[in-house]
């Protein structure tokens, strides 16, 4: 008796559930295939209460019309978005599935569907074999004229920008240089022209010296380059040695070995690095 009483206390119980749930759509009529569709279903309880395990699948097709792409949960309603993936040949009344749900308490929750309008693109007396189809719309040549106006800008711009450059780099800069700035600049000259003299490379850097000091520096009289460019005092031994190979190399019947081009332009570039620090 006791569990006669218990089953009827639960069918009772799930069908005062059933009746509490609520849906309602966002549209319900003039749909056609690939409109979309959520339908809102008022709980009572909370969604978080729910078996999830008892919702209705995603990604599935329920029924001949609707295929269900999310469920959304917030609070005491959920929301299926279905999308409709097909339609009858003439517009009429439609349902949605129904579900049903499951508490974590065990309590049975029953979705009911509800009503909508779909229907073709085509009307209901239209033949599709006699349907006379549009043809592709002619595309209106593309008219590339102003990129060609602005592609012939920029390369006049780009070939000018590199004659400046080329001018600039050979030999029309300004001239109110500083001395190691003209001795490198003079030196890579020399290199980009597959001059590397040693010779012009050592007068240039005597050159710069003597600009820098004021006065002809020799390999005795270095002690004036040290007072005149005390920025120079820590390249003593490079430039030293840059004396003593020059002196040798003209003034010695037996001279040592020469600097290499490499090493002199080197120097001079050490030489410009603290000449912009002074």
């Amino acid at each position: 008796m006791r569990r006669l009483i218990l089953i009827i206390s639960f069918i009772f119980s799930s069908q005062l559930m059933a009746e509490e749930v609520t849906i309602k759509l966002d549209r319900s009529w003039g749909l056609l295939i690939g409109d979309q569709i959520i339908a809102s279903v008022n709980l009572p309880v909370n969604a978080s209460e729910l078996d999830q395990d008892s919702l209705p699948q995603l990604e599935k097709r329920h029924g001949p019309w609707l295929y269900l792409q999310e469920v959304a949960a917030t609070g005491e309603q959920l929301q299926l978005h279905y999308l409709l993936v097909n339609v009858p040949a003439e517009t009429r009344q439609l349902e949605t599935p129904t579900h049903t749900l499951r508490t974590s308490q065990g309590d049975l929750l029953t979705i009911p569907s509800a009503s909508f309008s779909a229907g073709s693109f085509l009307n209901a007396t239209d033949d599709a074999a006699t349907v006379t189809l549009r043809g592709d719309h002619q595309l209106l040549a593309a008219d590339f004229s102003p990129l060609h106006k602005k592609l012939t800008y920029a390369t006049l711009v780009a070939l000018l920008t590199t004659l400046f450059w080329l001018i600039w780099h050979i030999g029309l800069r300004p001239g109110k240089r500083l001395p190691f700035a003209k001795a490198v600049f003079s030196m890579n000259k020399l290199r980009w022209f597959g001059h590397k003299d040693v010779d012009s490379a050592t007068r240039v850097m005597h050159h710069a010296f003597n600009e820098s000091a004021g006065t002809v520096v020799i390999y005795s009289q270095l002690q004036h380059l040290w007072d005149s460019c005390p920025w120079l005092v820590d390249l003593q031994p490079e430039i030293t040695r840059f004396y003593q190979q020059s002196a040798s190399h003209y003034f010695s019947r037996n001279p040592m070995q020469s600097a290499d081009f490499d090493s002199l332009i080197k120097l001079a570039r050490a030489c410009r690095a603290r000449e912009k620090m002074a």
